[in-house]
């Protein structure tokens, strides 16, 4: 298949999403590019909000990031060298921010959006918080159904394991063997069947991979 191809494909799947997220109540839209992905997320969150971002490698390559600090606004994350006291203080502040900028770990055909999280402030920030919550999410996150989107989520657990230099059960596999261990990063599930009541959500999916 010719990258032309591949493009239109994926404009064609990334639409379909959309309008599944937008039956279940979210905002959603569709970009080709980190680049265009980056310029919504510019426009979306206002110049002067605060915005909390979690744990997301997604946000952090279409550098949206830096892009936001550089204009200024306050930024609340928990990457980075801290004390267990500060990371634990920062990921109250990300929850609490006007804008809660993350992506997800698998978003199913029809508009399902799943995450996994080993601490639980993630997956809190998602579902319960201050203002909005502004998922960006690559193309390669997409799954059929639940039970992939589930798969998909577990899976995305290794590449990030071995960036946090953490020796869990699946980095030593190679795959998930469902451990419950104090390594286990897999201990809150959240499915976001719907937008959650009194919550407001906007998904931008692009059609490009990011993040694991």
């Amino acid at each position: 298949m010719t990258h032309e191809n591949v493009v239109k494909a994926n404009e064609i799947i990334g639409k379909d999403v959309v309008k599944a997220l937008q039956r279940r109540g979210f905002g959603a839209e569709y970009v080709a590019t980190g680049e265009e992905a980056l310029k919504r997320v510019l426009e979306i969150i206002p110049a002067d909000a605060t915005v909390g971002i979690p744990g997301t490698v997604t946000i952090r390559d279409i550098g949206a990031l830096d892009a936001l600090k550089a204009r200024g606004n306050v930024i609340y994350q928990h990457w980075g060298n801290m004390t267990p006291q500060e990371t634990r203080e920062a990921r109250f502040k990300e929850n609490e921010a006007d804008v809660f900028l993350t992506s997800a770990n698998a978003l199913t055909r029809d508009g399902e959006i799943i995450n996994i999280d080993g601490t639980g402030n993630r997956v809190a920030g998602m579902a319960w918080g201050n203002g909005l919550v502004l998922f960006v999410v690559g193309i390669n996150k997409l799954a059929f159904d639940l039970s992939d989107g589930l798969k998909r989520a577990k899976a995305a657990t290794i590449p990030n394991a071995i960036r946090q230099h953490v020796e869990t059960a699946c980095v030593k596999a190679g795959h998930c063997v469902n451990c419950l261990n104090d390594e286990s990063m897999c201990r809150a599930i959240l499915i976001l069947n719907q937008a959650v009541k009194g919550r407001k959500y906007h998904v931008i999916v692009v059609g490009e991979s990011f993040g694991y």
